[in-house]
């Protein structure tokens, strides 16, 4: 693995920025570009919209942003207001789980908060980012599902010609998957931030996110399986 990264590297300092994708583990911008237009996007754990330039650019008629902390919220509505353009952009303050009316103690990281998680951070997450820690102020949040959020905001899946799921949720991955049931295989691609290694405290695993997507029919699409990050984002395609 550190000998494919640093070739990786290797090959991104040598050829034009726009390029440099092609030389990436991950193929998801590639298949992105290749299976545009994806037109309704549903993203949990929104923070502050950092990806809807790019979700505009794959052809996005309609984006539904979902985050847990309620400052953060705050600023993504702000952020979402002075977008202009084609794509509706619709937002919801929830802290997503496999169900709804769960009390979740929310632990806030200092920083820009995008850390912030339902777990807190284990010594391998404190090791690799020696920055980012808990900064003692912990929410109680009343979780709900997705397919309550959907159903709010008058998303019909059945209705999209490729809808995609994002989900980067520090840790709680496994249980927004399972709370959409069946529901899940209404999406046609899922983004999924993944660990191989123990990042937060009783966090989902990737083996576990794995099993559970290949279960619904979806087959991992951006990265060979010996590439899989320690802790990133994969793409998995609907078979």
């Amino acid at each position: 693995m550190r000998v494919l990264k640093s070739i990786e590297r290797s090959a991104k300092k040598v050829v034009p920025q726009s390029w440099r994708k092609h030389f990436r583990a991950s193929k998801y911008e590639l298949l992105m570009e290749r299976r545009a237009p994806i037109d309704v996007i549903v993203h949990v754990g929104a923070h502050w919209a950092e990806d809807a330039g790019f979700y505009e650019a794959c052809g996005a008629e309609t984006v539904l942003w979902v985050e847990a902390d309620p400052d953060t919220f705050a600023k993504l509505r702000g952020i979402l207001a002075k977008r202009s353009g084609r794509t509706r952009h619709l937002c919801e303050n929830a802290l997503v789980s496999a169900s709804s009316g769960e009390t979740f103690r929310f632990n806030r990281f200092n920083g820009d908060g995008s850390s912030s998680s339902v777990h807190s951070s284990t010594d391998t997450y404190r090791e690799r980012f020696p920055e980012s820690r808990e900064s003692g102020e912990i929410l109680d949040l009343r979780s709900r599902s997705l397919p309550d959020i959907l159903a709010d905001h008058g998303i019909d899946l059945a209705r999209a010609r490729r809808p995609m799921l994002v989900v980067d949720v520090q840790g709680h991955e496994l249980p927004v998957l399972e709370g959409l049931g069946d529901g899940l295989r209404s999406f046609a691609q899922c983004k999924c931030e993944v660990s191989r290694v123990p990042m937060y405290e009783g966090g989902s695993k990737f083996e576990e996110v794995d099993a559970h997507m290949q279960k619904m029919g979806f087959t991992l699409a951006s990265h060979r399986y010996v590439q899989v990050p320690r802790h990133g984002d994969v793409l998995y395609i609907k078979d």
